[in-house]
């Protein structure tokens, strides 16, 4: 015969073990239906705070007038600010606690 390899055969052996092992439930078994509770009308709560005030409606304003003088890209309107006001603040990082950690210009 041809010499077998215990590496092999352990592998095989574990892969047995694999497929012996129970699978997992169906799906059904986790799946909950709550749809008698969703017919249920459920009542509002009497401690929650009743809303106040006229009911808001959406306006129609006037139209934004087109700009000419945007910069054509983010980049050249970085370098436009970076000429006209070099030491403004851009960008900010901050800590965990939310005190700023570093400032960068647009000069920088």
């Amino acid at each position: 015969g041809v010499p077998v390899s215990s590496r092999v055969s352990a592998k095989i052996q574990q892969l047995v073990n694999t497929l012996k092992r129970p699978k997992r439930p169906p799906l059904r078994e986790f799946f909950v239906d709550d749809f008698e509770e969703l017919l249920e009308v459920q009542q509002p709560d009497p401690n929650q705070p009743k809303p106040e005030g006229a009911q808001m409606l959406a306006m129609r304003g006037e139209q934004l007038g087109v700009v000419t003088n945007w910069p054509p890209s983010l980049e050249a309107a970085l370098q436009r600010w970076g000429t006209i006001s070099p030491k403004a603040p851009c960008l900010t990082t901050m800590d965990t606690n939310g005190k700023p950690l570093y400032i960068l210009t647009y000069g920088k």
